[in-house]
């Protein structure tokens, strides 16, 4: 199976909860998150690394130190493909990072300083929490409480002013991280106002939040590039106030208001962060409006729902197979039953002349293949993903559509459970592709059933509107699919060098009699026959 070692410098930071945050998505790859502390690191640490590594096919690092470390260390690193994720905007004009060969930013600023510094690709790939974990919660806890969360207690961090202004508003204030600066800390808790939590746990941290009315980020400039607490605090529903750090320029909206500019979705402090007057003055201010407040927490969450994992695990994955050539192509395989079948058809997939391939298994059968699938995955270097779909009927289209949907190539091909590849069937496809065009293979005879031994880019498809659905039974889709294909302008063309031998016969049209004519009847009636 297609391996991935996801390199971060600590368990328990940021960078790991993002890190294993991706992992119950990377359906298809071996995908493992190793800690690696970038100055002490333990042997254990460097065994682990080095056993995983070893047999890597991409090294995704998460902290460039820990991977400026191994790399020095071990020298064969450097002939795994890599990419370096950028998450400290303090770093990024220190060198060219021209030794790794895909640089990502997790915010816009990062992003276009790699941009021009590097030479080597670079990718835009943002912070993301759980928006399960943070729950947003319908009643606003209109309690006037402020919360700041942060990794590390320190001065950068500016939490002194915030709970000095608490104290001459009156106001309760919660406050969790870890102590980094204990004289600083101490400050702190002398105002008298701080409700102080470490360690705890994220049940009892959306708890705080919920018991919150405002989240304040007031740390320096240049030193944030997130923070992960912003996008908590909005997806529970707690409004923000926060200074212009990190990836804050890229979320915040703005309207038009009587010919002026104002942030709809969180408060903007663009003043200095120890200036307490400021501080007093916008926590005022916010705290003086609930309707303003009801209408800021509702924007926020609307402006920050694709911050997920789920898109942040398919940027990463269509990322790590780009890095090879020749072009990675999706096969899509939807099955049902027939275990010996499919192993026959997942066999000749492997087998295949172009290298570069993710296989994408829906399974539609009553008794699952989920074994099969685990056990052939072990067997190849591809990325092998299986979605298991179930349940009677005919779901082929369904099964389909959900694949695409998942397939991180440029270009999708679509093989029925009983196609049995020749070695180059896909070499030949990939000789023919063009936009705006589907190909479809030999099968022995030439029959436009575009469906079930196929190649499209994937975009083209997707625009085209995937199949239909409504092709419930036997007897429509094939006809469906072309006829709506040419109204559309897609040209349909036959490679007859794409060679595949069906395995056994397809359903018996004497059996189905009814479920045909019921699947010609709609395209009648929508014109498609």
């Amino acid at each position: 199976m297609f391996r991935v070692i996801c390199v971060v410098d600590k368990e328990g930071t940021a960078l790991d909860r993002l890190a294993k945050g991706v992992k119950p998505y990377m359906n298809g790859i071996d995908y493992h998150v190793v800690d690696v502390h970038p100055k002490r690191p333990s042997p254990e640490q460097l065994d682990k690394f080095e056993l995983l590594a070893r047999t890597a096919d991409v090294i995704d690092y998460q902290y460039f130190r820990t991977a400026d470390m191994l790399r020095e260390r071990f020298d064969w690193l450097k002939k795994i493909p890599s990419v370096l994720t950028h998450n400290n905007p303090y770093s990024i004009k220190e060198r060219d990072w021209n030794d790794y060969q895909v640089n990502v930013g997790n915010n816009r600023t990062i992003y276009k300083d790699l941009q021009d510094i590097t030479h080597t690709r670079v990718e835009y790939i943002p912070i993301v929490v759980d928006p399960y974990q943070w729950i947003y919660q319908e009643e606003f806890a209109n309690n006037n409480t402020i919360i700041m969360v942060a990794n590390r207690i320190e001065s950068k961090k500016g939490i002194l002013p915030v709970a000095q202004a608490c104290k001459r508003l009156r106001l309760k204030m919660h406050l969790v991280g870890a102590i980094s600066q204990p004289d600083y800390f101490q400050e702190i808790m002398d105002t008298g106002v701080v409700h102080y939590s470490q360690e705890v746990s994220d049940d009892e941290l959306r708890r705080l939040y919920h018991d919150s009315t405002l989240h304040i980020c007031n740390s320096i400039d240049g030193f944030e590039s997130g923070t992960m607490p912003i996008l908590e605090a909005m997806f529970c529903g707690v409004p923000v106030l926060t200074r212009e750090i990190g990836h804050v320029p890229e979320l915040k909206v703005e309207s038009t208001v009587q010919k002026k500019k104002v942030v709809t979705n969180m408060f903007i402090n663009d003043g200095d962060p120890e200036d307490l007057d400021n501080l007093t003055n916008l926590i005022t201010e916010a705290l003086g409006d609930r309707n303003r407040l009801l209408r800021m927490r509702q924007e926020a969450w609307l402006s920050i729902k694709d911050r997920n994992f789920d898109r942040r695990a398919f940027a990463y994955k269509k990322l790590y197979r780009e890095l090879f050539i020749p072009q990675s192509v999706s096969v899509i395989l939807p099955v049902s039953g027939k275990e010996d079948v499919t192993r026959e058809t997942l066999s000749s997939i492997a087998n295949q002349t172009h290298s570069n391939i993710e296989i994408i298994v829906v399974d539609d059968g009553e008794e699952d293949q989920r074994g099969v699938i685990r056990e052939f995955a072990k067997t190849v270097s591809h990325a092998v993903a299986y979605i298991r779909l179930g349940g009677k009927g005919y779901h082929l289209a369904l099964a389909r559509n959900i694949a695409a949907i998942e397939a991180t190539s440029d270009i999708i091909m679509f093989c029925d459970q009983r196609m049995i590849l020749d070695k180059d069937c896909i070499e030949q496809f990939m000789a023919h592709i063009k936009p705006n065009t589907w190909l479809y293979g030999n099968k022995g005879k030439k029959k436009e059933f575009v469906e079930n031994l196929s190649f499209i880019y994937r975009d083209d498809f997707i625009k085209f509107g995937m199949f239909n659905e409504r092709m419930t039974h036997y007897g429509g889709l094939s006809q469906e699919t072309r006829s709506r294909a040419r109204k559309q302008g897609i040209v349909i063309e036959f490679v007859e060098e794409a060679r595949a031998t069906p395995k056994g016969k397809s359903s018996n049209r004497n059996t189905k009699r009814y479920e045909i004519m019921e699947m010609k009847n709609i395209l009648f009636k929508v014109q498609l026959q």
